[in-house]
């Protein structure tokens, strides 16, 4: 006979984590627009990609001024290889929120 107190242990658990946001998981990039998680393969509508990642950008420079932003500021978009941090939303839906070094 199994242990009423644990039974109910065990059910208040599983309703607990019900409500929990998924955690951040790090894929590799397959692709300029595509991730792979585990086993998993993310692209096209199930994949949401900030802009920045998508196209590069230059970093910082001192006084922002265009004549400093040259080929030594700028982060190259994503590409075939790169670490990410993705974040679940639905189960349909996952966000790059950062390229990971």
């Amino acid at each position: 006979m199994n242990n009423p107190y644990e039974e109910i242990l065990g059910i208040m658990r599983n309703e607990g984590k019900k409500d929990n946001t998924a955690p951040i998981q790090i894929g590799i990039m397959t692709g300029a627009a595509s991730c792979k998680i585990g086993k998993l393969t993310l692209s096209g509508g199930d994949l949401l990609i900030a802009e920045h990642l998508k196209t590069g950008y230059h970093c910082a420079v001192y006084d922002d001024t265009p004549s400093k932003k040259d080929k030594n500021t700028f982060v190259a978009p994503l590409k075939s290889g790169d670490k990410v941090a993705v974040y679940r939303i639905s189960d349909e839906l996952y966000i790059i929120l950062e390229r990971l070094v």
